[in-house]
């Protein structure tokens, strides 16, 4: 495809390792755009945005693309809370920011089993498993993913997801896979999911602890998939091997 902000092809690349986008300047995994050429990247949102666009979340709003933020001072994205450093859907009327990304969220995802479903949230009616809280950051109280099921109390901020896969990206884990930094996520991620096992406190059973201990984890993978595009195979392999462990 011609892109207008790049004056080489852009082909379309299947979904690999991991790349920031030259557009809005956040992480990928998922299908992208890039040149043959030079080392220029989109995501697929960034590569095939709309000029205007809504979102049931913002009724009153009317978002208009933009390559940056208008105006002067720091503007942040109300689904992540994360800075706005590039692309950007913004509505004049109302104020709000979106990454594209963001925008373009899935409302449900749902594994290949339909056991478990998970709902995009514009409030977030539980604490976050990660952070234990309903903030994020720059006091945006952002979107989130919450399950559906009954026996399933998970809820994980778009953002601490995003937060969690930008640290390990930038200690190397996804470039090298280095044992010591597959320790330091392995047990960032034990610490995450224990917290959704504490649910099952009162039953002492090992094959209850077992099927709880999976459904987190498959929680887990359908929101980083969700958030970064799908399949991330380096992150599927990682939560595969704790489910291995437990």
């Amino acid at each position: 495809m011609d892109h207008p902000n790049h004056s080489h092809p852009l082909h379309l690349n299947p979904p690999g390792a991991p790349y920031k986008c030259n557009g809005c300047k956040e992480l990928g995994f998922g299908p992208s755009y890039g040149c043959e050429i030079c080392n220029y990247i989109l995501h697929e949102e960034c590569a095939n945005v709309d000029r205007l666009a809504f979102h049931r979340f913002f009724p009153k709003s009317h978002f208009e693309f933009f390559e940056k933020a208008p105006g002067y001072r720091t503007r942040y994205c109300d689904a992540c809370g994360k800075d706005v450093l590039g692309f950007v859907y913004h509505c004049s009327q109302t104020g709000f920011d979106l990454h594209p990304c963001c925008l373009k969220l899935k409302d449900s995802v749902c594994d290949k089993d339909g056991c478990v479903t998970l709902k995009l949230s514009q409030k977030v009616p539980r604490k976050c498993l990660k952070c234990k809280s309903r903030n994020v950051v720059n006091k945006v109280k952002g979107w989130s993913y919450v399950s559906c099921n009954e026996d399933n109390n998970s809820c994980y901020h778009v953002s601490c997801v995003k937060e969690l896969i930008l640290e390990n990206w930038k200690r190397g884990y996804f470039s090298t896979q280095e044992q010591n930094n597959y320790s330091i996520i392995h047990h960032e991620m034990i610490e995450y999911e224990s917290r959704q096992l504490a649910l099952t406190r009162s039953s002492r059973r090992l094959g209850t602890i077992k099927k709880y201990t999976k459904i987190a984890v498959v929680v887990f993978k359908l929101i980083v998939s969700a958030i970064f595009g799908n399949p991330i195979s380096a992150i599927a392999t990682l939560v595969e091997a704790l489910v291995q462990d437990y």
